[in-house]
């Protein structure tokens, strides 16, 4: 039986009409798809400017144990300890005083979204970040160069941990056909199972300390303890409590041996001053032995102060008094 022109026109009607619903559903559903990536994508950044972010992930371990998220903290509380972060360059010498991780300029930047992110995050979540700022290529150099620090945030039995995957690498791009939106060194944020290495020496200030892994403190993992700040988890009057898995904190040194320390003067110093005071007036090389006992006095004053063997105050304080008996 051949179909009529009729038959025909009405399977062809309803053909395309098949393919205009099934069009349009493709549509819908990827419209919809879009739409729930475009709302979860926003949630996790919770800073992002030009090539700098601040955003929550996935622990980077499954095994690892559960952070005392959410908790509240505040930028001045985030700020305080990225300050305690100090680090020497690998090719200085071991006299020279530490100097800053981050500068100024990336405390700001960071202090707020880091806060934010670990009070919006889940026990499962970190709160990675990478931030770029000025710094010296070496102490003694005078030009800068930009250089990027990446790393997650977590807090857990009472302390901060920072975990870096990069700490002041330069910030260069590929150009490849003309674009240069890939990195020249692929972003690190940094992992609990595996040390990333560093061209600088990390050494925070107390109450900050270097994670303990095994016989060796890892360089790249900081502990920052209740010394700062003390901190409470979202819905508890307490953080939750859970056991530690190795690797152990190292645990800083006392304050009360740093504040010995401070008033500590070697003997060579104590001498110098002893023996200004009791010299009898009138001598003949009075004079010049005085000025080259107070040359002295100042140089022992001065390497004592470099060692960090005294503080500011006290190394002012001691140089207004060795002045005085010019």
């Amino acid at each position: 039986m051949v179909p009529n022109k009729k038959t025909v026109s009405s399977q062809h009607a309803m053909l395309r009409r098949w393919r205009s619903s099934s069009l349009l559903m493709k549509y819908v559903f990827g419209f919809l798809f879009c739409m729930s990536i475009a709302h979860a994508a926003p949630n996790s950044i919770i800073w992002e400017h030009g090539d700098q972010i601040v955003r929550l992930a996935k622990q980077d371990d499954d095994s690892a144990s559960p952070n005392d998220h959410p908790i509240r903290t505040t930028p001045g509380e985030v700020a305080a300890m990225l300050k305690e972060l100090r680090l020497r360059y690998a090719n200085e010498e071991t006299d020279i005083a530490p100097a800053s991780l981050f500068t100024k300029e990336e405390i700001d930047n960071l202090s707020e979204a880091i806060a934010t992110g670990l009070g919006r995050a889940t026990s499962s979540q970190d709160v990675i970040f990478h931030v770029i700022g000025t710094h010296q290529l070496s102490r003694a150099a005078f030009s800068r160069r930009n250089r990027v620090s990446a790393g997650r945030v977590f807090y857990r039995n009472g302390n901060y941990n920072i975990i870096f995957g990069q700490i002041q690498t330069p910030h260069r791009k590929k150009n490849v056909y003309g674009q240069t939106d890939q990195d020249f060194y692929p972003r690190n944020y940094g992992k609990r199972t595996t040390e990333s290495t560093h061209d600088v020496i990390l050494l925070p200030e107390s109450p900050a300390a270097l994670y303990q892994s095994g016989a060796s403190a890892r360089n790249d993992w900081v502990v920052i303890g209740p010394g700062v700040t003390a901190k409470t988890a979202v819905g508890a009057s307490q953080p939750v409590v859970k056991p530690d898995p190795a690797p152990t904190p190292v645990t800083p040194a006392p304050p009360v041996a740093k504040a010995q320390a401070a008033v500590t003067v070697s003997p060579s110093a104590t001498k110098s001053v002893d023996t200004a005071k009791e010299r009898p007036a009138g001598a003949s090389d009075s004079s010049t032995q005085s000025t080259a006992d107070v040359e002295e006095r100042l140089r022992s004053l001065k390497r004592l102060r470099e060692q960090e063997l005294i503080s500011e105050d006290v190394y002012q304080a001691k140089m207004k008094e060795i002045l005085q008996d010019l």
